[in-house]
């Protein structure tokens, strides 16, 4: 008979927690998780909305906003959200407090197959490599042009055999042609001594703007919409000449009227559909077809207008000719991982480098619009408005880690744009000969040496020609006391091989005190906050903070979770860590260092990860970042 009664008692809370459900808010496009928060969550921003139908409306309006909570926190949720449960026995925490999440793409970008952060890291790596053993080069020759009086930047307009003499005395090959090595052409190593930095809205230090003004896509996925309508427009002011570039064409026809492609804001697109309609279709102006970010084809402002010309497109797996895109067209689409901690990026800070612990948002692209060599470093144009970054720009490192123009596969796309009359092609070139003197295309050390110079030698003891230490560690490397090799001290903050700010300082540079990613994180020297020092990251050294013993759960302010701070709730992919509804005295867990998992007071019980009502695909509303 007891039984029966406890059975049935469990049976009536169980219904009670149905019926609580029901009466939550559903919110059309959110899944919602009851109880629940996302560990590593970014805040944007919080507005005074209490009705999540008026906050998920915020939301939406908010770039790159894919969450929010019932306090009013408009977030960005990892690809791959940890969920924690909330402490039932805080006075603050009601039934129906928890997070919605959106089951829409959130920026836009669909990636090929095969295609994740981790195959885009390995490629951008390999392709740093590449960039390193041109830089290293490069900066060999110009150092012998200097030595004899001679401005580098001058290179393409010297005698050749001035330049070639250059090459001997740097004793580097004229072309490289290497798998562990790097690859580079004479031409190559020209253009980066007369061009080392490059601006698109400086071209070459004039005044010529060939890049139109930033623009905001809102809350639909239509990131690769913003980022082709820029290429563009950037294509079409080169083309011209055009001093001021005021060309301003529609992402909304793009996007949602091209006619040939459906994509939507809830699933993203791929970069080179985008490219294939504007080759097939050319591109009207935003006046034509004004973006709403919604399903709309009503011309206004008749009768539609068009760039004219010819667009062509083309895919670049080599960085030189990318380079050489971006000084002669303005600009090339490139996609890229996108981590939490970009979202904090400002122009005070140095160029973008993923921190290596801020969780995967998802996916973006942009455009890339100017480079600099002398400072490893990318320009790009975003599409979240000038309110974000640099007035809507930003700067990433050439060693960012995020596969940022990695040139692998589809990764940089360029548009060029022509007027409906051109020139005819020139002719084609003379047949390679290899010891006629010149080490013409297609030649390289390998397969000429008689013309483009020997190749040099990993292991022969002897850092020399385009060597570096990631080429040729043998060569290169520094050697430790203790007889080991390592490449710290070269100058290059290699983040794809694990170097920080904390394992290599002369490389990367001393650590921030706080770098603010919402992370504590020691080993980097971040602690609590006390008057003016240490890390509001870490919490308050006066009240609570990361280290102090207890999993700290609150609604407003600072708070703990696997994700922000292990030392006191446990790591994420631990077995067990306070958030996961588990009471564990394995790890310690009581009500006093974990309420979240122990308090006595259970208004609901909830699984972590599990939603209110999970999508018809079974993902429970988890959807990815992208553009």
């Amino acid at each position: 008979m007891k039984r029966a009664a406890l059975i049935l008692a469990i049976f009536c809370v169980f219904r009670l927690a149905a019926a609580q459900q029901q009466a939550c808010p559903n919110v059309g496009g959110y899944a919602f998780y009851r109880l629940q928060e996302v560990s590593g969550a970014y805040t944007i921003k919080t507005v005074s909305a209490k009705n999540p139908v008026d906050i998920a409306a915020s939301c939406s309006s908010t770039p790159a906003c894919n969450a929010f909570d019932t306090t009013g926190a408009l977030k960005i949720v990892p690809m791959a959200p940890i969920f924690s449960v909330l402490d039932p026995s805080a006075a603050d925490v009601s039934d129906c407090d928890g997070i919605y999440v959106a089951r829409r793409t959130l920026t836009g970008l669909v990636l090929p197959d095969g295609v994740n952060a981790n195959t885009m890291r390995e490629a951008g790596a390999k392709k740093f490599v590449e960039m390193q053993t041109l830089k290293t080069v490069t900066s060999k020759v110009a150092a012998s042009l200097a030595a004899k009086g001679l401005n580098p930047r001058t290179a393409k307009t010297l005698p050749k055999a001035t330049v070639l003499q250059a090459f001997k005395d740097a004793k580097v090959p004229l072309a490289q042609s290497s798998s562990t090595g790097g690859n580079y052409t004479y031409n190559d190593v020209l253009a980066a001594l007369t061009y080392p930095v490059w601006d698109s809205r400086t071209a070459n230090d004039t005044s010529y703007n060939y890049i139109s003004s930033v623009k905001d896509q809102g809350g639909c996925g239509s990131c690769v919409a913003f980022a082709a309508t820029a290429a563009a427009e950037a294509a079409v002011a080169t083309g011209n000449n055009t001093l001021v570039n005021t060309y301003d064409f529609s992402e909304q026809w793009l996007f949602f009227c091209n006619g040939l492609y459906t994509p939507s804001c809830s699933t993203g697109w791929y970069a080179n559909q985008a490219a294939d309609v504007i080759v097939k279709k050319n591109m009207p102006y935003e006046k034509n077809y004004p973006y709403i970010q919604s399903p709309s084809c009503t011309l206004m402002s008749p009768p539609e207008q068009r760039a004219g010309g010819n667009f062509s497109r083309f895919v670049y797996l080599d960085i030189s000719m990318a380079k050489d895109h971006i000084r002669t067209s303005g600009a090339v689409m490139t996609y890229f991982a996108v981590y939490n901690d970009f979202f904090y990026w400002s122009a005070t800070l140095t160029p973008y480098v993923w921190d290596g612990v801020s969780p995967l948002a998802g996916y973006h692209q942009v455009v890339t619009i100017g480079y600099n060599d002398t400072g490893s470093y990318w320009i790009a144009k975003n599409s979240w408005g000038t309110g974000w970054g640099d007035n809507g720009f930003f700067r990433i490192s050439y060693s960012a880690n995020v596969g940022f123009m990695s040139g692998s596969g589809d990764n940089i796309i360029g548009l060029r744009w022509a007027p409906s009359s051109v020139p005819p092609s020139p002719p084609p070139p003379a047949p390679v000969v290899c010891g006629d003197g010149t080490c013409s295309t297609g030649e390289t050390c390998s397969s000429c040496a008689a013309d483009c110079g020997a190749c040099v030698v990993c292991g022969d003891g002897f850092c020399s020609g385009g060597e570096t230490c990631l080429t040729c560690q043998a060569d290169c490397g520094t050697r430790l006391s203790n007889g080991t090799l390592t490449c710290c001290g070269d100058g290059v903050c290699n983040a794809a091989d694990g170097e920080t700010c904390a394992s290599c300082p002369g490389d990367c540079g001393v650590c921030s005190t706080c770098n603010r990613n919402g992370i504590c994180e020691p080993a980097l020297g971040e602690k609590c906050a006390s008057g003016t020092s240490g890390c509001t990251d870490c919490g308050s050294c006066s009240s609570t903070y990361c280290g102090d013993g207890k999993c700290t759960s609150a609604r407003k302010g600072y708070t703990e979770s696997c994700g922000t701070c292990s030392l006191d709730c446990g790591g994420c992919s631990d077995p067990l860590f306070c958030g996961d509804g588990i009471c564990s005295s394995s790890r310690g867990e009581t009500t006093g260092t974990c309420s979240r998992d122990c308090s006595k007071t259970m208004k609901t019980r909830v699984l972590p990860g599990v939603s209110a009502a999970a999508t018809s695909n079974g993902n429970a509303g988890r959807r990815a970042l992208s553009s």
